[in-house]
């Protein structure tokens, strides 16, 4: 009996590791991480990093939400579409994360995106109003910038060996130089492109909540104001100290600063 008995723990915990937090969406499987129960938040990593990357920062909403942390096409565990890294790499994802959310709620939730999390949220507010119930947006960008590519190169020239061996955990060790090389791509084909990846911020109509850093090195502070400026009502909390993603810089003063926005808006 101890033995089937550890057999069918495992089986279970093989089934929900790798079964049903998946969600089939029109460009491939779409793999997340559940944390915590209550009113619903989908938080969304940014460019390289995974679902498991934010458990710290999803464990510190967890006490009131149920916290759903997808990751992101070509990251983790999701599909990696051939046609994704381009100029539509942001749509491609937004269309993905549109796909999870009809899945998995019924009615419309606040996304909590970071950096290529918040502009991929953008686009799927674009492409589904119905599913957004509010934005909150970290260290986001209209178009992608020289500075944005610079800050790119500079940050893989500066990978230590224990980082490239700790995605490569997170995303496969044939898989993550490969990602990394074409994340960069892509953000030099955006930028010479001079794509525009928030494609419909006139039209967004749900409160929104933007951070962002004075010494964001991958978003200059005038992306993040035209972003501001384009959605209606949006507030706008700028830290002149800080770097990309003020979530990670004092994560309890961010906590209840988003907690506050939530509460504001009855959406706790």
């Amino acid at each position: 009996m101890p033995a089937l008995h550890k057999i069918s723990r495992l089986l279970e915990y093989l089934f929900k590791e790798h079964y049903v937090n998946v969600v089939a969406t029109r460009h491939g499987a779409m793999h997340y991480l559940e944390y915590g129960s209550g009113a619903p938040l989908v938080l969304i990593h940014g460019n390289t990093y995974s679902a498991a990357t934010q458990e710290r920062l999803a464990r510190r909403f967890a006490d009131e939400h149920r916290v759903i942390c997808p990751d992101l096409l070509g990251h983790g565990r999701s599909a990696r579409p051939n046609a994704l890294f381009g100029t539509r790499y942001f749509a491609m994802q937004g269309e993905a994360l549109a796909d999870l959310l009809d899945t998995l709620f019924v009615g419309a939730v606040p996304l909590f995106g970071m950096s290529a999390g918040g502009v991929g949220s953008l686009n799927t507010v674009c492409i589904r109003p119905d599913l957004v119930a509010a934005l909150i947006l970290d260290g986001v960008f209209y178009q992608v910038t020289s500075a944005t590519v610079d800050a790119h190169h500079h940050s893989t020239d500066a990978m230590s060996p224990t980082w490239h061996r700790y995605m490569a955990g997170q995303h496969g060790e044939d898989w993550w130089p490969l990602l990394n090389s074409r994340v960069e791509e892509t953000i030099e084909e955006l930028a010479a492109a001079r794509t525009v990846v928030a494609p419909c911020l006139n039209q967004i109509s749900v409160p929104t909540l933007i951070f962002q850093g004075g010494r964001d090195a991958f978003v200059p502070d005038e992306q993040a104001r035209i972003v501001a400026a384009g959605i209606r009502g949006s507030r706008l909390v700028y830290e002149a100290e800080a770097g990309h993603l003020i979530a990670w810089r004092n994560p309890d003063a961010f906590r209840e600063r988003v907690r506050r926005f939530l509460h504001e808006h009855q959406l706790l």
